[in-house]
């Protein structure tokens, strides 16, 4: 896949799981979980660390004989377990906060992309204060559709507005890296995440942890200028 190619950034497009938030400890307790309560064997917590990030629906039917009519039960059962449970589990990641400060003071607006349900994309935002940090917040809708990544990054630079001119996403998975140069939108590998060094594919960074990222990206931010009315 043809590499992007990384000159001006007007705006910063951000993964959540892995990416701004440590949300492992709460996914793979619930997913674990879920699957014993659907007759799947007992597993460990920590061997599904590799399942964050893909769609709940494909580590169900790796993990259990669950026929396709029962799929959604299982899920709506994981869930309302992340949701009474998981999120608390969940931690930010040290220098983002610090991050997104900058960004903030050098005026580039940032967005959330993410292929978890939009409610709990808020719900986990919020718990950490850190929601009104972000101009958009985009993700799968409540059945779990449009949770292509390319579509959620789609929805995130319109919300956005004349600040996409010039988009970078940072995330930790290669269906991150790929749903950004589907759209032409280049990447940076976050590889403090959950995903492996190969999963970096076409990114135009790398980036050891969230200020190594910054340092990076700073010397390309650019913001669009504020159109003043009447000008």
């Amino acid at each position: 896949m043809k590499r992007s190619t990384l000159t001006r950034v007007t705006c910063v497009l951000f993964d959540l799981d892995g990416t701004l938030v440590d949300s492992a400890p709460g996914i793979t307790q619930c997913l674990a979980k879920t699957i014993t309560a659907f007759g799947g064997a007992s597993v460990s917590p920590h061997s599904l660390v590799s399942f964050v990030g893909p769609p709940v629906i494909d580590t169900l039917r790796a993990f259990t004989d669950l026929p396709q009519s029962r799929l959604p039960e299982a899920i709506e059962h994981y869930r309302a377990l992340y949701l009474e449970r998981g999120i608390a589990h969940s931690s930010v990641y040290p220098g983002i906060p610090a991050m997104l400060g900058m960004l903030r003071e050098m005026g580039v607006p940032v967005a959330v992309a993410t292929s978890k349900r939009l409610s709990h994309a808020h719900a986990i935002l919020e718990h950490h204060n850190l929601e009104g940090s972000f101009v958009a917040i985009r993700g799968a809708a409540e059945d779990d559709s449009a949770a292509d990544k390319a579509a959620v990054i789609a929805a995130a630079l319109d919300g956005l507005g004349a600040a996409a001119a010039h988009p970078v996403l940072i995330g930790d998975r290669s269906f991150d890296v790929l749903g950004a140069a589907a759209l032409g939108v280049p990447a940076v590998f976050a590889s403090w995440g959950y995903g492996d060094p190969a999963e970096a594919g076409a990114a135009v960074l790398v980036a050891s942890d969230p200020a190594d990222a910054a340092r990076q990206l700073r010397p390309y931010l650019s913001p669009i200028p504020a159109t003043i009315p009447g000008a």
